[in-house]
């Protein structure tokens, strides 16, 4: 999660003051009539909340002492549509919030006051805090009973069908409809109703099944709901759950530390002015004294799958007998009992999901209190797609600059796209190694495979984050080791992206997915929930849990998370901090995987050219095939200006500075697997067999939806595009204005020659895609390197002549060194005799492409770098 980001949204929404969308504007108040002449004949559904029906309509009551009191309140989508952003109790359309209902006159307000701003203790602090921040006033709405000895009263819900969480900018930006505005959805209040309403004890369920509707024509929509019979009108049933609030007192928060991955709740405290920073970090967690966690796995989850998703939950107490709380987590069959209810608060339970367009999902569900922190609920959502063997498109494998996600969601949907891509690259591995059938998982893999999915995910319903450096702790023999991944996993960590252990043929092999808990698991468990003794207050405990958090510098207890694999703009810098990548050297364990790929290649054609075998199996193995591709570019490029990160404190044990070199043998190691791999003229050589035998089956034309008709356009795989696509998208993320700045600043904080340095970068970069201009061999380049020559020229004139904000002139000036040299090499190379007429025309427009470049107007704009 972008813990950062959420904070500031939560705090956004929760402080701007304003109405939100679709608030239903308050009617005239009139005088409340008593409480059983309004209800006279009515059934009540009690619980938190008395909750009354009539007329249509939703009414609640509540008591005297709960006006002004904190609930808190979520709001979940409780169905889906296809895939497309939305999905069944997945609660990020709008964040937990503290909810008061407060009486003005003979109305109520429904607010949600401003709980991320504090002052404990400072009673003039307190007062100047709730002057400045003000609170979001939700709507205004009738008392339209009330008792006159008990102070209860009835108020009208109607607010609630209003587009509370603004589920039409979240459909805008999910369905992409700002290119066609029309297409764009809003709510319908004509046709949103209430549907179910349920009260509990600790919480009270609204159901508002609210219609969004596009004003565009079927036939004009550019961005439309394919999975709906008409796309223009989509009915999203948002479930409003009010729980009761936690008494004070009843939990003391634990405080974050930067050193352990747990989400933390971000507050700013104006209780005291002798601190270095504001900001007071709780972690989100379950307050001990309430456990166990009970889970129970619904019934929509497929009898074969429950042992193991029992399995995976129930290892979690491994780590909490050691802190000496047994049993900390029980998991239960949903029950044959018509009172129990999912809805219910007290319920947390495991989903499952059919979506047509979601290509695989998982996603742990937490609800917490916004004031302390303290987890309330959690519940995790699986897709059934995500235990597909089969076909995916080569889009589901991450490129090297990849649009970030953003938000825990979407991390969440990219952490079940890649999780789906490397179950399915090990089946096709194992088929091309000889051990397993072609394309079919070999007995107890799936399985296998959701057990440490189910792991990672109830991993963050105990608050802790995403740790992607534990995958660098292990050797590839250990690696290799049956005996030891069995008893250690293949990470210190299940919070990390992790891939299929695999080994090419004639290796030994350890177990393809984790199991158990790693070493860093046990640390962050420890130090997020075992007690502190003699500790009263939060700050109390500080000394201690900073002690506990020490050992960051001893590898089985680092911490890294989403953050530090911010590659696409430059932000992150630790290539040990990675996704889908394995072992404590992953330049040689992307060589494994890259040979792997490679037998996958050689094995398609053959295996294939049988009689009544479908050829969209090779197209489906090759996207399999080209994956250790794409991920190996995208890590080796890391090491390009990269630096080693570390979030140990001064003192700590093994303490190093937060910076440390990577070297440059070993980034130009690294730079040596992308020419070997990706960039050099003779990397791809793929069967012509192959290449003409990938396509894919044809259907009837006459179908509306993707998933009924959606061919590519063009009927063979478009094999070089997707190489120069890679290349150039490597090459983007190498030439960015962040890592060419860090690379020019290397001299100022290491010895000279002992990092990569910019000039480096230009003049590896240089030879690997030039390099055959000196050599001769210019004319022996396909299509693809010439392209690759093409697009290079192009970005050094835009580094030379009109380079972006942030490059530095030390940059320009080696760019324009580089079309210097590569000018007078294309000179040379065009006096061979011996030329085609294709490459005789590729380098006449090198030539006229760089002349233009050294002969233009340079664009001089006064730049800070």
């Amino acid at each position: 999660m972008k813990n950062h980001l959420a904070v500031v949204l939560r705090s956004l929404m929760v402080s701007l003051g304003l109405t939100l969308v679709g608030a239903a504007p308050a009617p005239p108040a009139t005088a409340p009539v008593p409480i059983e002449d309004f209800t006279k004949t009515l059934v009540p559904a009690n619980g938190l909340f008395t909750v009354w029906r009539k007329d249509g309509k939703v009414y609640i009551q509540i008591k005297k002492s709960q006006l002004d009191t904190d609930f808190i309140q979520t709001a979940t989508p409780a169905n889906g549509i296809g895939g497309y952003g939305v999905a069944a109790e997945t609660p990020y359309v709008a964040l937990a919030r503290i909810m008061r209902f407060s009486r003005a006159d003979n109305t109520i307000v429904i607010s949600w006051p401003n709980t991320s701003f504090v002052a404990d203790g400072e009673p003039s602090a307190q007062q100047a805090v709730s002057q400045s921040f003000a609170p979001s006033i939700v709507a205004v709405t009738p008392i339209v009973a009330e008792d006159a000895k008990t102070g209860d009263v009835v108020f009208d819900a109607s607010p609630f069908l209003g587009d509370l969480i603004d589920m039409q900018n979240f459909l805008r930006f999910t369905l992409d409809t700002d290119k066609a505005p029309a297409a764009a959805y809003h709510l319908d209040p004509t046709r949103s109703y209430f549907g179910q309403s349920k009260a509990f004890p600790d919480n009270v369920i609204l159901e508002a099944d609210q219609t969004f509707e596009s004003e565009a024509p079927q036939t004009e929509t550019e961005v439309k709901i394919d999975n709906v019979p008409d796309p223009r009108s989509v009915q999203i049933r948002i479930r409003y759950n009010i729980l009761q609030a936690p008494a004070e007192g009843s939990y003391m928060p634990r405080i974050a530390d930067d050193r352990v991955g747990y989400f933390s709740n971000v507050l700013l405290n104006y209780g005291n002015d002798n601190v270095n920073e504001r900001q007071l970090r709780y972690i989100t967690r379950w307050n001990p004294a309430r456990l166990p966690v009970v889970y129970y796995i619904s019934d929509s989850v497929p009898p074969q799958y429950r042992d193991t998703i029992r399995a995976a939950l129930l290892t979690w107490n491994q780590a909490f007998a050691r802190i000496g709380i047994p049993n900390a987590v029980v998991v239960k069959d949903q029950p044959d009992d018509q009172n129990w209810d999912e809805d219910d608060v007290r319920y947390n339970v495991v989903h499952w999901l059919t979506q047509s367009n979601s290509g695989g999902y998982a996603e742990a569900e937490v609800v917490f209190d916004p004031r302390t922190g303290e987890l309330l609920k959690s519940s995790i959502a699986l897709d059934a797609d995500l235990l597909q063997v089969g076909y995916l498109e080569g889009e589901d494998f991450a490129a090297p600059t990849r649009p970030e996600p953003h938000g825990f969601a979407a991390e969440e949907a990219a952490f079940a796209a890649g999780a789906r891509a490397t179950m399915n690259f090990g089946v096709w591995a194992l088929g091309a190694m000889g051990q397993a059938p072609w394309g079919q998982a070999p007995p107890g893999y799936v399985q296998s495979f959701l057990y440490w999915v189910v792991l990672h995910e109830s991993g963050h319903n105990w608050g802790l984050q995403h740790n992607f450096i534990g995958t660098s702790i292990y050797s590839a023999a250990e690696l290799q080791n049956v005996a030891f991944t069995t008893r250690n996993g293949v990470a210190s960590s299940v919070m990390g992206y992790l891939p299929v252990n695999l080994w090419p043929r004639g290796t030994r092999n350890g177990t393809y997915f984790q199991h158990v808990l790693g070493t860093y698991d046990y640390y962050a468990i420890h130090w997020g929930y075992a007690p502190v003794p003699n500790a009263q207050t939060p700050q109390q405990e500080v000394p201690t849990l900073r002690s506990w958090a020490s050992h960051w510098s001893d590898p089985r207890y680092r911490f890294e998370s989403d953050e530090d694999v911010d590659w696409a703009d430059g932000h992150a810098i630790d290539p040990r901090v990675a996704q889908w990548s394995l072992s404590n050297d992953n330049l040689s364990w992307c060589g494994s995987q890259i040979q792997i790929g490679h037998a996958i290649l050689d094995g398609l054609a053959q295996r294939y050219n049988v009689s009544g075998a479908s050829h969209d199996a090779q197209r489906t193995g090759f996207e399999f095939a080209f994956s250790p591709f794409s991920a190996c570019a995208h890590f080796a490029s890391h090491y390009l200006g990269g630096e080693y990160l570390s979030r140990a404190h001064v003192g700590d044990p093994g303490a190093s500075l937060p910076l440390e070199p990577v070297s440059r043998a070993e980034s130009h190691r690294a730079f040596l697997m992308l020419d070997r791999e990706l960039f050099a003229a003779n990397a791809w050589q793929i069967s012509p067999l192959l290449l003409r035998s990938m396509t894919y089956s044809e259907w009837s034309p006459w179908g509306g939806a993707p998933w009924q008709y959606d061919p590519s356009p063009r009927h063979d795989l478009a094999v070089a595009e997707i190489i120069k696509a890679l290349q150039q998208s490597t090459l983007t993320y190498m030439f960015q204005p962040l890592l060419l700045e860090r690379l020019d600043d290397m001299p100022m904080k290491y010895p000279a020659g002992s990092t990569m340095s910019l000039a480096d970068l230009f003049q590896w970069t240089d030879e690997a895609v030039y390099g055959d201009l000196r050599n001769g061999a210019v004319g022996k380049a396909g299509a693809i390197h010439r392209s690759l020559q093409q697009w290079y020229a192009r970005k050094l004139v835009s580094l030379a002549v009109a380079p972006a904000a942030g490059v530095p002139y030390d940059a320009q000036a080696l760019a324009r060194a580089e079309l210097v040299r590569v000018q007078s090499d294309v000179a040379q190379s065009k006096k061979a005799k011996a030329l085609d007429v294709i490459t005789r025309a590729h380098l006449d427009l090198l030539a006229a492409i760089i002349h233009q470049a050294l002969n233009a107007n340079l664009t001089t704009t006064a730049s800070s770098k």
